[in-house]
This record gives structure tokens, sequence and C-alpha cells, in this order.
């Protein structure tokens, strides 16, 4: 059964054709969610079961993958670090997150930033944002907007 806060989460992230998720851990749900509503999606998180080095192909638009939010914000050119195969995520139109931690606010908006990317996310639910956001409140949680398309906000 899919939670009312994972439906409004996909709803509000539906508007954007290509996303990165950071921090994904075994929690597909809304990245899959995405990719079944025809939506590009590349979810990393720096343990996946199963991945080794390798970005296996799951669900059609949804990519899974090894990556470091931090090593990919301090990267000389994030986009070729995120590109799998042959495929290009310089077009990545948003970064955002489940559950992120305080200390990974801002490597996510400063990997957003640097791929010209929104940033949305919701926190652990007991820490407030240590990055500039414009709050959302969406059925279940709060949605933080660290970044907008084509915002330069923060």
């Amino acid at each position: 059964m899919e939670s009312p806060s994972r439906r409004a989460l996909v709803a509000e992230l539906d508007r954007f054709d290509r996303l990165l998720e950071v921090g994904c851990g075994d929690r597909l749900g809304v990245a899959r969610n995405l990719a079944d509503r025809g939506r590009d999606v590349i979810a990393i998180d720096v343990e996946v079961d199963g991945s080794g080095d390798e970005d296996p192909r799951v669900d059609g638009s949804l990519r899974v993958r090894r990556g470091d939010v931090v090593a990919l914000a301090d990267a000389a050119d994030p986009s070729s670090a995120l590109a799998i195969g042959n495929e290009d995520a310089a077009g990545v139109d948003a970064v955002y997150a489940r559950r992120l931690p305080a200390e990974l606010q801002r490597p996510a908006l400063e990997l957003a930033t640097r791929l010209d990317a929104a940033c949305l996310f919701t926190t652990l639910g007991f820490e407030e944002p240590v990055v500039p956001v414009r709050r959302r409140s969406i059925p279940g949680t709060t949605l933080y907007v660290a970044r907008a398309p084509g915002d330069s906000f923060p």
C-alpha cells in the first residue's frame, strides 16, 4: 500500500522529466512511480545492493547506481560523473531526496546548482533544513524546495 506522503511527493516531482534521486538506499518506490509515469530517473546511493560499479537497468526509465552526492558535488564535471553508458545526465531537471539528513543537504544543493536543476527534499522529520528553503506542505510531510528551476535562490 502506497502512503499519502509518497503519492503527494510523486505528484510534486512529476512535473520534471529527468530526475536524480540521491540517497535512495533500498527505497525505490518514488523513483519507480516516477519511471512508471514516463520520467527518466537516476537513483544513487553509496550502498546499492548488487550493483557493484555497474548501472543495472530497472523498470524502463529507472537506473540505479552507486554514487556519492558529496563526491558528485565536488566533481570537476558532475554531468560526466553521472553519465551512464552513452546517456548524458547533463539534462537533469531536478535533484531530490527523501529523508535527507542535514549533512547531505548542502552537497545535494551544490550538485543541483552545478547541474542547473531544482533541488527538493524531505528531512528525517526531527531535523530542520540547514540550507535556505521554501517550505511546501504536502499530505503527510513537508517538502523543502532549496532551488527551483532556473532559480538563483538561494
